[in-house]
């Protein structure tokens, strides 16, 4: 039996930080550096979730 990484849910820190810089860019302020911290802190993981995993047999 091999056991495989937890997979947690939703970044909430990087999505924070990705919505942050959304508003940023829409305020027509900084918004680099939010996007930046959104990426370190995995909000871009958003994009890729895998609801179904299915039976992988």
């Amino acid at each position: 039996m091999t056991s495989k990484p937890v997979k947690l849910g939703v970044p909430v820190v990087g999505v924070i930080f990705l919505a942050l810089a959304c508003l940023k860019f829409f305020q027509g302020d900084a918004w680099v550096v939010w996007a930046i911290l959104g990426f370190l802190f995995g909000g871009f993981g958003i994009f890729n979730l895998n609801r179904s995993e299915g039976n992988q047999a």
